[in-house]
């Protein structure tokens, strides 16, 4: 059906411009009449390729800060009275980005269709997921949605803390394994060649440092096409295999068997579970539903199965600290914390206070994670630089050793 640029007139005398779809103007005339809304005028309405129509991809993704900001500026909004339709159009003409502004386009020609938010909220995947979706659901049937927008502005902030604190620890290492794996080869390519000539016309047997370096040095120089392409094919490869729901559970398994890093993974998932059971709890949302929710949400497919198989005990009767008490990634405290809430009727607070926990635990391990991890850094270029070492200086010692 074509869409049409309408200005109508409320029976409260305020003039506002929608996006209406309908059949004909004439279908139009008539749904403004049956409102007791003046139609004052109705044009066709072009879409342009970033107007919210098919061009645009409603599943490309949005930047979580640019989430919050929408969130929070719209819980403000509704605070000061103003209506939803308004507000979206204020929101449009602030967004800091083509994609968010597309986005709170297309919302509002849904809205303006008779779509709620929380079903035009569904048409965009990649910028709002599915506990927002069912936030603003809950919101819209309760009547709350100033207070539930605050909570969900204060729940995307704390999630963007988070995985900025993780990504700011693991800068160094990932840093100084670049610049390591960047010298090592252009050791290999520039530097290993020449001694190789020189230890090849003395023709002397070789120590196994030497004979690995100068191999590998060979292998880069003769195969560098074949060396890209495969790097290059290995990381579209595991990007796809990652894709996959056997990927997604075979990566999310590694992080939580990872060396160091596991306990992170595993407190930030149970953090995360935690933070969003309380929110839709708040929310007026069911157990089960919450649940159902929390287990697609929660980062984690490995955790979200085991959630999967807690709702559905639940279902079947069996208290929500006994169905994960069954789980190996639950710690038994939390358990008890949980069970101890069910029996009180306190549920909310009392995942408020496992999240609060296990957030306090989470900051203090990224804190020190690059405590940990120096060490091993210092342990690892120090190995590598000693190979390397090694592989050039035996052959040339052993030579001085020949002449004297």
């Amino acid at each position: 059906m074509p869409d049409f640029v309408c200005r109508i007139m409320s029976d409260s005398g305020t003039v506002e411009e929608r996006i209406v779809t309908a059949e004909s103007k004439v279908e139009i005339f008539t749904q403004a009449d049956e409102r007791g809304e003046m139609l004052l005028s109705v044009k066709e309405h072009k879409q342009g390729a970033l107007s919210g129509g098919s061009i645009f991809k409603k599943g490309k993704k949005v930047k979580a800060n640019e989430i919050e900001n929408f969130t929070v500026q719209l819980a403000i909004m509704f605070r000061s009275g103003i209506p939803l339709i308004g507000a979206l159009e204020a929101l449009e003409e602030q967004a800091e980005t083509e994609t968010m502004r597309s986005v709170v386009k297309g919302l509002i020609k849904s809205v303006s269709g008779g779509k709620a938010l929380s079903q035009a909220m569904k048409d965009y995947p990649g910028a709002f997921s599915l506990l927002y979706v069912n936030m603003i659901q809950a919101g819209e049937s309760a009547g709350v949605m100033e207070q539930i927008l605050e909570r969900l502005g204060s729940f995307i902030k704390h999630d963007q803390e988070v995985t900025r604190n993780v990504k700011s620890a693991l800068r160094y290492p990932m840093i100084v394994t670049s610049a390591l794996g960047m010298a090592f080869i252009g050791a290999m390519i520039f530097i290993v060649p020449k001694f190789s000539d020189m230890f090849s016309k003395k023709g002397m047997e070789l120590p196994m440092p030497t004979v690995v370096m100068i191999t590998a040095s060979d292998f880069l120089i003769q195969f560098w096409p074949v060396v890209i392409i495969g790097f290059v094919a290995s990381i579209i490869g595991l990007k796809a295999f990652g894709k996959t729901e056997k990927g997604r559970f075979t990566i999310d398994g590694f992080k939580l068997k990872l060396p160091i890093f596991k306990e992170i993974f595993l407190k930030t998932n149970i953090a995360r579970f935690a933070h969003m059971l309380e929110t839709l709890s708040r929310g007026g949302i069911q157990i089960i539903k919450a649940l159902e929710t929390v287990e697609k949400t929660v980062g984690n497919v490995v955790i979200g199965k085991e959630i999967a198989n807690a709702r559905e005990e639940v279902e079947k009767g069996v208290s929500l600290a006994a169905a994960l008490g069954k789980s190996k990634y639950f710690p038994k405290m939390t358990v008890k914390m949980i069970a101890v809430g069910e029996k009180s009727g306190a549920m909310d607070d009392m995942m408020a206070n496992v999240a609060a926990q296990y957030d306090t635990e989470v900051d203090a391990k990224i804190e020190g994670l690059s405590g940990a991890i120096e060490p091993l850094m210092t342990v690892f270029m120090g190995g590598a630089l000693l190979f390397m070492a090694l592989g050039i200086f035996l052959p040339m010692w052993n030579m001085y050793g020949a002449v004297k």
